[in-house]
């Protein structure tokens, strides 16, 4: 193995470089302001909606789905219903106390 393609040389005698390499590639297109303000609308219309259903209005995959769901708008199915996962402070203290 040459020394340019081992890491643990590379960080034995100091040469590590901890920035990101810039990636060539297609940017996601599926979680995009338009898809998230339908998802919130249909969440908001119908907190029983499923994922399928919200795969059958967008068209996109599940994946994508899930982090438009999860990671966009930090959404959570509780009891079969999407409920937001934002705490007030108040709801906060309920819980330490």
């Amino acid at each position: 193995m040459q020394d340019d393609n081992n890491w643990f040389a590379k960080f034995k005698h100091g040469l590590i470089n901890l920035n990101d390499e810039f990636l060539d590639g297609r940017p996601s297109t599926a979680v995009n302001n338009k898809n998230m303000d339908s998802v919130r609308r249909m969440i908001a219309t119908d907190r029983h909606v499923t994922y399928y259903d919200i795969r059958e209005s967008l068209g996109k995959n599940m994946s994508k789905i899930q982090s438009i769901l999860q990671k966009q708008l930090c959404a959570k199915k509780l009891r079969s219903r999407w409920n937001p996962h934002n705490l007030i402070e108040a709801k906060k203290t309920d819980r330490v106390t």
